[in-house]
């Protein structure tokens, strides 16, 4: 797949995962991934702060291998220099990581780049420093992040229905809400909890596509992948 591709994925795929063993009921990042692939996720962050340089680096080559085998895209926390040693897909950082610009001169013009962002003005600076894509929010109040901020406002949620860049929505999402945020006009839903701490991943993440579906009224996944 090409960049682009990749980008637009993030702005149509409902289902979009960050890993982190913290949240994966005693499961390992390698077992939680083949059970995210295997359940027809096509996109996947990894996640990890309490790891070593090594520790990220030998799971996130693997893991990024096994979404070029299923043909989903990988996207990297933070690390620009374990995203391209790992032949990551993206890079997500948030405000105060290294600045978009830095992150493109490291990693190079292949792989594209997400900012968090929680306010109008974030993303309008995402959109003027180069970001391929922004995380947004959080949505809701969430346990799984512990400096997220302020739940955004109806107006700046206004505002990111309208951006020029693909939206990733953030914060509290889960089979509960998801379809509300679907039927406002959101399309991109990045999970933590929602997903990877539950028993079962696939029953999990095929609810949440239901959700999205039903609250159109749609007959169809709300988007299915087939490379």
């Amino acid at each position: 797949m090409t960049k682009e591709e990749h980008v637009r994925r993030l702005a149509e795929d409902p289902v979009y995962v960050i890993m982190g063993e913290e949240f994966s009921l005693g499961r390992k990042n390698r077992e939680v991934a083949k059970e995210l692939l295997d359940a027809g996720v096509k996109i996947i962050q990894y996640r990890e702060k309490h790891k070593t340089w090594r520790e990220k680096y030998g799971e996130a080559k693997e893991i990024a291998s096994m979404c070029k085998e299923y043909g989903a895209t990988f996207i990297m926390n933070d690390s620009a220099d374990i995203a391209v040693a790992c032949g990551a897909d993206g890079i997500h950082v948030g405000q105060d990581d290294a600045p978009v610009p830095l992150v493109r001169a490291l990693a190079g013009e292949d792989i594209f780049v997400g900012l968090s962002t929680n306010t109008i003005a974030e993303m309008e600076g995402a959109l003027a420093d180069g970001a391929d894509y922004v995380g947004f929010g959080p949505m809701y109040p969430t346990a799984s992040k512990a400096d997220a901020g302020k739940v955004v406002s109806p107006e700046e949620k206004a505002f990111a229905l309208h951006f020029a860049l693909p939206v990733v929505t953030i914060g509290g999402i889960g089979r509960d809400n998801i379809g509300e945020l679907y039927k406002e006009g959101f399309r991109s839903f990045a999970m933590i909890s929602a997903v990877v701490s539950q028993p079962d991943i696939a029953a999990a993440v095929a609810e949440l596509r239901r959700a999205c579906r039903w609250s159109v009224g749609l007959q169809y996944m709300c988007y299915i992948t087939t490379e």
